[in-house]
């Protein structure tokens, strides 16, 4: 581990490892199988409740991240990984168009 990380990119690195370890990964895996794991981290560590809560008040991704203690990246990438409905759910839309 890069002793320079900071505590939020160190949690994701390790979780990322953590899944790796888990799935008998060993080198360098395929684009695709990096992005799985990438998504699996993210689901991981940011919940969907979680990420509800702050839905409503954070101005941005950056934000989102830092209430909850994981990187920007995460966040867009658990972001990128709701249905439809859950999108609906953290952002009703409004009757009100401004």
């Amino acid at each position: 581990m890069d002793p320079d990380l900071f505590q939020d990119e160190t949690l994701c690195a390790l979780t990322h490892e953590a899944i790796h370890l888990e799935r008998n990964h060993s080198g360098c895996q395929p684009p695709a199988v990096e992005r799985e794991v990438q998504l699996e981290v993210a689901r991981r560590l940011v919940s969907f409740e979680d990420l509800k809560q702050v839905a409503g008040w954070a101005k941005s991704p950056a934000e989102m991240a830092d209430e909850l203690g994981v990187t920007e990246e995460v966040v867009l990438l658990r972001l990128q990984s709701l249905d439809g409905d859950q999108v609906q759910e953290l952002w009703p839309p409004s009757e009100y168009i401004a």
